[in-house]
């Protein structure tokens, strides 16, 4: 929270009103610290689904034992941390060793974009994160992330064939999200990570950090990376009900995510804002880190869009 600078953030807004789609392996919808703060729809059902199992269920799947059991509470929770009063629309689309495939991805970016299938009504998330990736360039990808955020207009080709009118409609209605996506963990400068890696403006790359506001080791790094955010040792949700440390650009996503719900929130109407607007504030107002030319983001200087201090490097 301090090197986000979090309180300082929250004296202006807490994210109110905004919905963040956490894609992963599922949530702990028991956990108390999600009491109040899952998405709904207008018949108070819950705004969650399992792309794995094919149901409506999006809760986690596993065990303690198994590699990627607990992934997408412990996100959740950092989103929740950064912005306590907007909403989680879950979407497991990873199973229990942390696995997927890019053809569930992009369905569950559609469904976040518009969970009901209507495009004049507006129940799809303002905010999407994705703590997951591969090392495969797909045009998959980048096309489900493109009509996620809205970054396509009909001048492009790809987009001329009837069945994206749904998506020309919600778009025409700035019902787009912001789209955050992992970097990885190779520890990389060469080795991208997608969909982070795609540059479909209305989205951003998150590497992370550490306490010392130096690029964490495991960190991706290159000149498609775009922001940085804390990422290592960091403490949160865990299934069951209680927490844990985890470290991995996993964690800096979803604290870029959160603040991209907070920056949301201070507009009289969000929808009127663009996801590329939104994405470039959170850059233009990050802080330095040590060591690196890479920036940080400060939830602070995003939330009443001014200049991030500088903090000295030891």
């Amino acid at each position: 929270p301090a090197a986000l600078r979090l309180p300082e953030a929250h004296a202006t807004t807490l994210g109110a009103g905004m919905r963040v789609a956490v894609l992963d392996t599922g949530l702990d919808l028991a956990h108390p610290a999600f009491a109040n703060r899952l998405a709904r729809n207008g018949a108070g059902a819950l705004l969650g689904r399992d792309f794995v199992d094919d149901d409506a269920d999006p809760s986690e799947v596993g065990a303690g034992t198994d590699p990627g059991y607990g992934h997408g509470t412990h996100v959740a929770g950092l989103v929740s941390l950064v912005a306590p009063q907007a909403t989680l629309m879950p979407a497991r689309v990873l199973d229990r060793a942390g696995r997927g495939n890019v053809w569930v991805l992009a369905e569950a970016l559609a469904w976040a974009a518009d969970p009901d299938g209507n495009p004049n009504s507006d129940d799809g998330a303002h905010v999407i994160n994705l703590s997951l990736g591969t090392t495969q360039t797909t045009n998959l990808l980048r096309t489900a992330v493109a009509l996620a955020d809205c970054d396509f207009d009909d001048d492009d080709e790809e987009f001329e064939d009837a069945g994206f009118d749904d998506d020309r409609a919600r778009c025409a209605n700035k019902f787009g999200a912001v789209v955050i996506a992992a970097a990885g963990n190779d520890g990389s400068a060469t080795q991208q990570q997608f969909p982070a890696a795609e540059a479909v403006p209305g989205s951003l790359s998150v590497t992370a950090h550490t306490e010392q506001r130096t690029l964490a080791s495991f960190a991706n790094y290159g000149s498609w990376v775009e922001v940085a955010a804390p990422g290592d040792k960091i403490i949160s949700t865990f299934p069951g009900g209680g927490y844990a440390t985890w470290s991995g650009t996993s964690m800096a996503a979803p604290l870029a995510a959160g603040t991209a719900a907070l920056v949301l929130a201070t507009y009289a109407d969000p929808r009127s804002v663009l996801p590329l607007d939104v994405t470039q504030r959170l850059v233009a107002r990050t802080s330095p880190l040590c060591g690196t030319s890479f920036r940080t983001i400060d939830a602070a200087a995003a939330a009443t869009d001014t200049q991030a201090p500088e903090p000295p490097c030891n």
